[in-house]
């Protein structure tokens, strides 16, 4: 049996999907964000092979998508992503696979990290949430299984031919005409529950009016309290839409766009970059990895509905 103490690095190509899974450099869970565990009675709402899951295990999934992902989630979906985990952990064992306690831990203390706090602050901040750190680690748990195995079924198939990289090229180069590529970096000023968006919004606009550098300013907006920066990220001006590659282009190396509302908050976005791309290989090498990892996305949905109709899930 294969022992995964620290997980591989994953792969350029399977990129997009770490990402989904750990998200620790834009985490914030902040003791001011406390979201009261309801008292209610726990039973049994589904068996995968035997195995329990408890009307508790969703309240915990469900904190974990608000508190940890900042997404919303509902009972049912909270029900099937962790019917998901199972089959995934299932599968893992069933091919030699097991991720160890200490690669667990490892990735726990990223997102304590990710967050400037200790293990145990964090744990304890979790918890003042309603949430028990052990919820997480069980999802970090499934999440380093399933970037193994998703790995493994790239390299049966995931490969992307040279054909289909001339189309996508040709394709690209006639919608695009010059290509430009941005690098952004995303600041989240998080509305806690029962603040008023307004004065984020306004804390949001002073802190643009303070920005000065990417090289610099950064420093400053971490030390916010319920702020998140995401990390850098470059995007081509054939990726994103025309009113959006117009701000951007009006918008100088060094500074943000106006803040905007989102559903995760009051958005700014710092442009640290600009560059008119003419190289064609490197062009090639990125149409590579998307084209790769949308194949492996499309590949891991198909590869977890397999996985679901080997096992036994019973509904109560």
């Amino acid at each position: 049996m294969k022992t995964l103490d620290r997980l591989p690095k994953p792969a350029r190509s399977l990129g997009c999907l770490a990402a989904r899974f750990f998200l620790a450099a834009g985490i914030v869970v902040s003791a001011s964000v406390v979201i009261r565990a309801p008292a209610y009675a726990q039973s049994v709402v589904a068996l995968v092979n035997n195995r329990p899951i408890t009307s508790f295990d969703i309240e915990q999934r469900i904190r974990i998508a608000a508190l940890v992902e900042r997404r919303r989630l509902d009972r049912k979906s909270a029900l099937n992503e962790l019917i998901d985990d199972q089959a995934k952990l299932i599968e893992a064992r069933r091919v030699g696979y097991r991720v160890t306690d200490e690669g667990v831990e490892a990735e726990y203390i990223k997102f304590a990290k990710g967050n400037r706090q200790t293990e145990r602050e964090f744990s304890d901040n979790l918890k003042k949430s309603g949430l028990q750190p052990a919820a997480l680690r069980d999802k970090i748990r499934a999440d380093l299984a399933w970037v193994v195995l998703v790995r493994d079924q790239q390299r049966k198939g995931g490969q992307v031919s040279n054909a289909e990289l001339d189309t996508a090229a040709a394709e690209k180069r006639s919608k695009e005409g010059t290509v430009t590529e941005y690098t952004l970096q995303q600041v989240l000023f998080i509305v806690p529950p029962g603040s008023a968006p307004g004065a984020r919004m306004a804390a949001a606009n002073a802190a643009r009016a303070k920005f000065s550098s990417c090289e610099t300013g950064f420093d400053a907006l971490r030390a916010l309290p319920d702020v998140a920066v995401r990390a850098p990220i470059v995007r081509s001006s054939g990726d994103v839409s025309k009113p959006l590659r117009q701000l951007l282009d009006k918008t100088p190396i060094g500074k943000m766009t106006a803040p905007a509302a989102s559903s995760e908050g009051i958005e700014i976005v710092a442009v640290c970059d600009k560059k008119e791309r003419a190289n064609q290989s490197a062009l090639r090498s990125n149409l590579a990895v998307e084209l790769s990892e949308k194949k492996t996305l499309e590949s891991a949905k198909g590869y977890l509905a397999e996985l679901r109709k080997k096992i036994e899930i019973t509904y109560r």
